[in-house]
This record gives C-alpha cells, sequence and structure tokens, in this order.
C-alpha cells in the first residue's frame, strides 16, 4: 500500500510502497521481494537517505503451515497494543482466505520476536539453512568492509578471506551496484564498480566469471548479426568452450532455443569426425558433451510442460467455477506468465475454431485478472522509521 513518509533525514515526504501480510500463495512476489531485501525499502526521492521501514510483518505460507508475525521492538508497543495489532492482521488474513482452505494454526501465529529469526524461518522454506545465512551475513560484511577500505587492506583480504568470494558474494555485490545506483549516488557506485573490477582478476571465481561473461558476449554478438541464435552458432560456440564444463553450460542455457535436431546433427558429425582422424579423447569429450547437453534439454522440456499442464488445470478450475472472479482471486498465486501464454493461446484457438461464446468468457476471464491486479489494495499500514543506508541493511540479498 501507498503510504506517505517524511524523510528522517532531510524531512521531505514522499510516497512508498508498505506491506504488512505477506501470503506467499496469493501474492508470491512479496516473498521474493522480502528474500531479496527490497521488500518495505524506501529512499527519500531528495537526499537519497532510506532503508527498511520499521513495521509490523505477518507471514503466511499455507504449502509449509507456516503462519508467523514479527513486530519491531522499536515500534515499542505494550503487550495490550502489541496484541491488538497482530489481531487485526491475523483477522485480516482469515477474512480473506476461503472458508475450506482455513486451519487450525491461523488462530495463533508464532511470534519471532527478531527479524533474522523470522527470515531464517522464511528461507527455511527454500531450503536455505541457518549456517548457509550465517556465511551469507559474513559475506555481507566483508563486502561493507572492502567497499570502503584502502587498497592494501583489500589485497589483505582477498587473499586472507578468498573462499569467502565465491558466486553468491558476486550475487550480493551486483545488488549493491544496482541499489545504489537507484539512490542516486555516483561517487559509492565508481567505488563499487571499481571492486567488481579487482575482484573479476584477481580472484578465481571472479576470473571464471569474466570468462563466463565473455563467452557469453562473443555468442549474443554473432546471434545479432544472425537475427538469433541458430543450431549452427550455438555448435561454434559449444565447440569453441568444450574444455571449459562451466562455459558450456552457460552458453547452452542462454542459446537453449536453438538446442534442435539440427544442432545434434552438428554434433554427432563432429564426433564421428573425430574418431576417423583417431583423435579418440576428443571425440569422447564431445561425446559426452552431446549426451550431457540431450539430458539438459530433456529435463527443460519436462519442466516446460510441468508448467503449462500446471497452468492448464488452474485455468480450467476458474472455467469451471460458478463465479469466475473469485476463483481467479483463490488463484492468484498461480497467475504468471505461464498462465496468461496458455489464456493467450486458448483465446486464439477457441476464436479460430468460431468458438465465439468461448473465446468471449477466456477474454472476460482475462480483464477481470487484469482488474483485480490493479484494483488490488494491501492492509493498511503505519510505518514507524527507516534505518539510514550506505549499503542494504538486509542480510540476506
Amino acid at each position: 500500500m501507498q503510504t506517505q513518509i517524511s524523510c528522517p533525514n532531510c524531512g521531505v515526504p514522499y510516497v512508498a510502497d508498505i506491506y504488512q501480510i505477506i501470503d506467499a500463495a496469493r501474492q508470491p512476489q512479496l516473498k521474493e521481494m522480502l528474500l531479496s531485501g527490497q521488500l518495505n525499502v524506501a529512499v527519500c526521492p531528495n537526499c537519497g537517505a532510506g532503508g527498511r521501514i520499521a513495521t509490523p510483518l505477518l507471514y503466511h505460507d499455507p504449502n509449509h503451515d507456516l503462519f508467523m508475525v514479527h513486530v519491531p521492538q522499536e515500534m515499542n508497543l505494550d503487550q495490550v497494543r502489541r496484541e491488538e495489532l497482530i489481531g487485526r492482521l491475523v483477522q485480516q488474513v482469515v477474512n480473506q482466505t476461503p472458508m475450506e482452505k482455513r486451519r487450525g494454526y491461523m488462530l495463533a501465529p508464532q511470534t519471532m520476536l527478531t527479524m533474522q529469526s523470522f527470515m531464517e524461518k522464511v528461507w527455511g522454506t527454500e531450503g536455505v539453512t541457518p549456517e548457509m545465512l550465517a556465511r551469507q551475513q559474513k559475506q555481507v560484511e566483508l563486502l561493507r568492509t572492502l567497499a570502503t577500505a584502502s587498497a592494501d587492506v583489500q589485497d589483505f583480504l582477498l587473499k586472507d578471506r578468498a573462499r569467502e568470494i565465491d558466486e553468491t558474494f558476486f550475487a550480493i555485490l551486483r545488488a549493491q551496484i544496482e541499489a545504489t545506483s537507484q539512490m542516486g549516488d555516483p561517487n559509492q557506485v565508481n567505488s563499487l564498480l571499481n571492486l567488481q573490477a579487482k575482484l573479476m582478476t584477481q580472484t578465481e571465481v571472479g576470473r571464471q566469471l569474466e570468462k563466463q561473461q565473455m563467452a557469453l558476449h562473443a555468442l549474443n554478438r554473432d546471434a545479432k548479426k544472425a537475427n538469433g541464435v541458430s543450431p549452427a552458432i550455438l555448435f561454434n560456440h559449444i565447440v569453441a568452450n568444450e574444455h571449459d564444463e562451466t562455459l558450456i553450460n552457460a552458453i547452452a542455457m542462454t542459446g537453449r532455443g536453438a538446442m534442435t535436431y539440427e544442432f545434434f546433427a552438428l554434433l554427432t558429425g563432429e564426433v564421428e569426425k573425430r574418431e576417423k582422424a583417431k583423435d579418440t579423447a576428443g571425440a569422447k569429450r564431445l561425446g559426452r558433451i552431446r549426451d550431457e547437453l540431450l539430458e539438459m534439454q530433456r529435463e527443460l522440456q519436462q519442466a516446460t510442460q510441468a508448467v503449462l499442464q500446471e497452468a492448464q488445470a488452474t485455468l480450467d478450475a476458474i472455467l469451471a467455477a460458478p463465479d469466475s472472479r473469485e476463483a481467479i482471486a483463490d488463484h492468484m498465486g498461480s497467475i504468471d506468465d505461464a498462465f496468461m501464454h496458455v489464456l493467450d493461446a486458448r483465446t486464439a484457438h477457441a476464436e479460430q475454431s468460431g468458438r465465439r461464446d468461448e473465446a468471449d468468457k477466456l477474454r472476460r476471464i482475462q480483464e477481470e485478472i487484469i482488474s483485480l491486479i490493479q484494483g488490488e489494495t494491501p492492509p493498511e499500514v503505519q510505518p514507524v522509521s527507516y534505518t539510514h543506508l550506505t549499503l542494504p541493511t538486509s542480510d540476506l540479498v
């Protein structure tokens, strides 16, 4: 919900999106924002000060029977006001949940005293352990130190804590660069970009990531010239990087649409060519790559088919419901790009087949979805304060 905030740094009022209720089934995008550290974060458009809003959070994930609440200590609420606030949030969730989906655990949410324990529970639903979170916390602290350290201190830390600088660390760094860019601080952005460039050349994982970026840049360059990644282009780039399994996987995922019969025929032809040339090691290596890419293609096709089947089942359920608008609201957590793709395809097929009544009903469903998305408003909130940031205060990037 859009809420007006007065910046505690410069006093300028501005509007920010604040949420108190996160229903992982109905609004999975809010869970994603929470995990990425982007939920309830405000940045003043005047001075660039910003941080996490201190506001209550109630989290519901019916797939894991998880129902919990966190009320920040800095709100300074007495026990009576705290219980009233929690009761109001619980009642809002219960009222939004269809009768047949209400569960006993929804009457007594778990109380998380700290934001850290709250986030550990949420991350647990993704298979992330407290130990993994503790490691990421150390990486965030290391990034903060590196961002402000002298060149000599940076060099020492790169050697002393080399094990902590992995792909996750680079992901945290990229997220920080993006967040800092949005705050409009060019000096800090340049500092972080310089740090990233240094890490690319002075760490093993950085050098590997740089190789991957260069390989993908070469692929995209050739694809741009040919108006797309063709089987022949993908084949050439796979063979050019056949000694690096990591690069092969990255190239194959980028050009997976070109993994056709022609592509695999080119690989098979190259294997046979090497066998005739008595290049046994090269033939075996490329043959193994071909088999692994065939398995990758099979898994991708199965995953895509499963997603489309789930979207099809959701659409069938909405079509069969007596009240389509209510059914859409019940299935809102399953309405994504795949669902809209299936809906568009079904509408086009109904029109082409002359089934006008069905096409009209499908178009009405699309209009109702758009209407619900545009008109959906979160519960009223009363944010209290935020912590000034130069780096994200979230430990979970």
